[in-house]
């Protein structure tokens, strides 16, 4: 689910900035912004916007959620969903610097423009047949400002040079495999002790 939530935003914002700055070649691509700099990195992100995962959270809220289902006369129990927030750094990696401002205003004018995703809101033909789980897909985004010394740390666990970039917070993605681990019987009925005497 994680790289489909990804692959649903790349698309969308790539279609959004072709409709921009039209181009044979994608303009946004999935990728480690941390491995620019190795040596030998085989080419594909120079002159593009690079989305990239930073963090993962869990959604405290929905933790406990209902861990249970009823089947017919019976229960079945499962491990109840993982709800993730995801952390997406959008970085304009461009050698012209006025290339990658540009870019960079297109990436928040499209996300302020549509912060909601699904897959319903979102056609492409890279979008079917990606399953029952990937249809309940709803990605809220929010901008996530750093201070200057939030941006340094994470800059400097990144290993690269600082670019124009921004951090959003993707809500919210869900991982459940839809394992049963047990079953049991619906209660219908508690009975309770009746005309109890006690004696010393």
């Amino acid at each position: 689910m994680i790289f489909t939530a990804f692959k649903l935003l790349r698309d969308q914002l790539d279609s959004y900035i072709q409709t921009q700055s039209p181009s044979a070649d994608s303009h946004v691509v999935l990728d480690n912004v941390a491995t620019l700099e190795t040596p030998d990195r085989p080419p594909g992100a120079e002159e593009r916007v690079i989305l990239s995962m930073v963090n993962i959270e869990e959604e405290a809220t929905l933790k406990n959620g209902m861990h249970f289902s009823s089947r017919n006369q019976s229960v079945a129990y499962s491990n109840p969903p993982l709800h993730l927030n995801l952390y997406m750094l959008v970085s304009a990696n461009y050698k012209n610097y006025e290339d990658a401002l540009l870019r960079l205003s297109q990436v928040l004018q499209f996300f302020q423009g549509k912060n909601s995703f699904t897959l319903q809101n979102s056609p492409s033909e890279s979008n079917i047949n990606l399953g029952e789980e990937a249809a309940r897909l709803q990605l809220i985004l929010e901008l996530f400002s750093l201070s200057f010394e939030q941006l340094n740390h994470l800059w400097g666990a990144l290993g690269g040079k600082q670019m124009p970039s921004v951090l959003y917070k993707v809500r919210q993605v869900t991982i459940t495999e839809n394992r049963t681990i047990g079953f049991g019987t619906i209660i219908e009925e508690i009975h309770g002790r009746e005309n109890l005497s006690f004696s010393k």
